[in-house]
């Protein structure tokens, strides 16, 4: 039976002292955002079928959390202690009151009236109170899921928990993390597996149920996350050719297809072949697919943004043919500057007729150099074909190229 992990949703920030009234010490109640972010979390376990048991911590904003959801599934909640949050320091730990079953049911209204809660929760299994560290929060959840999977074993179950507890969850299953993800410490993101098929509709902390704007951790914005992120330097190596700086002729740096999670590559490769010209072939947030999918836009313009600025920051020649998943009218916005071109276009760059396009079937090779991208679907090209005296064909998902059309020279750079 399938397992889904989350952690709760947005919380009133803790920050702020003007609210501390709010919500008892220690247990922090879901803002307005969190409750927003449950409830579409709610909708997409209803229209994944999802029809057994939430499992969840029982502070206050898992449980409010966890109503939510209830609500929209049509679920009852178990309160469970091995999923609650962790205590690093003993000072933490004192200063913690949580709830008792009692309490708990007449705060909310999805509790399973079967539902047993040992009071304090939050001790250890001998009584003691102690802080935790990873390790340990990783030892209760796996001792709590056991228990808890011999208990409903043909029963689907959802578990809520917080930062730590949900994470070492996903771990306990062997969910796979997706590399493109960076951090499971979205609110409301959803982790999902079937023990008994472990790769049939395997999730990882997927957040396509929320708009990009609306997704949080309990400290920044996705689109925060993300600016983070882009303005880390790559510190890998990248290896270029001593010949590139030999070139006389203009260079042409050529990318696409470029996904976010690699701006940060693409800024040093900038920085080290100080191109003349970049010409990018389509798909400028290439994860984003915003030509197929409504309401990405605000995340496709945010992405863009930073990839428009490490291009235009270089004082090069910017050469943009949008991809099926490009908005041409929001580049020409960020980027005044660009030359923004249809697909398939003929170009003359120092002199010499180029075609420039995205797609592979869209593209007529009647010139003697041709830049595009996309995939390889339709493609019969293959890079060792590419011979200075002959016509070549670029596709940038082979690599970035960097080119001298007048000295026809071009030097591949693989893709990290």
């Amino acid at each position: 039976m399938k397992r889904y992990v989350t952690r709760h949703g947005q919380v009133m920030d803790y920050r702020d002292k003007s609210l501390s009234h709010l919500y008892p010490r220690g247990d922090i109640l879901l803002s307005e955002l969190g409750e927003e972010q449950a409830r579409l979390l709610g909708v997409r376990l209803r229209e994944l079928g999802f029809h057994g048991r939430i499992i969840s911590s029982p502070y206050r904003r898992t449980l409010h959390t966890s109503e939510i959801i209830a609500r929209e599934t049509g679920c009852l909640i178990t309160p469970y202690a091995p999923m609650r949050e962790i205590f690093k320091t003993e000072g933490q730990v004192r200063k913690f009151r949580g709830l008792t079953i009692e309490e708990i049911r007449e705060l909310y209204d999805c509790i399973d009236p079967e539902a047993e809660l040992a009071y304090p929760w939050w001790c250890e299994d001998d009584g003691a109170v102690r802080a935790e560290d990873s390790e340990k929060v990783c030892e209760r959840v796996a001792r709590g899921y056991e228990e808890i999977n011999a208990k409903y074993p043909d029963t689907e179950l959802l578990f809520v928990g917080h930062g730590a507890s949900s994470g070492a969850l996903v771990d306990v299953l062997k969910i796979q993390k997706k590399r493109n993800v960076r951090t499971m410490g979205f609110n409301c993101a959803l982790s999902m597996i079937d023990p008994d098929d472990p790769e049939a509709g395997r999730l990882y902390c997927d957040t396509s149920h929320m708009q990009y704007e609306i997704t949080t951790s309990n400290y920044l914005t996705r689109e925060e996350f993300d600016t983070e992120f882009f303005a880390q330097e790559y510190e890998p190596e990248i290896e270029i050719p001593s010949e590139i700086a030999e070139l006389r002729s203009p260079k042409i740096l050529h990318i696409g297809d470029t996904e976010s999670r690699n701006y940060p590559y693409y800024r040093k490769l900038i920085s080290l072949v100080k191109p003349d010209i970049i010409l990018h072939t389509g798909d400028m947030a290439d994860e984003v697919k915003v030509g197929r999918i409504p309401g990405t836009e605000y995340e496709y313009i945010s992405k863009i943004k930073v990839l428009l600025g490490i291009m235009s920051e270089s004082g090069a020649r910017l050469i943009i043919v949008p991809g099926n998943n490009d908005l041409p009218d929001e580049i020409r916005k960020i980027a005044p500057q660009a030359e923004v071109y249809p697909v398939n276009t003929v170009l003359t760059i120092d002199g010499i007729e180029c075609r420039i396009g995205h797609q592979v079937m869209r593209m007529t090779f009647d010139r003697d150099w041709s830049f595009y991208g996309h995939g390889l679907t339709g493609e019969t090209w293959k890079p060792e074909y590419n011979i200075p005296t002959q016509p070549c064909r670029f596709n940038v998902v082979w690599g970035s190229y960097v080119c001298a059309l007048r000295e026809r020279k071009f030097f591949r750079i693989p893709l990290p």
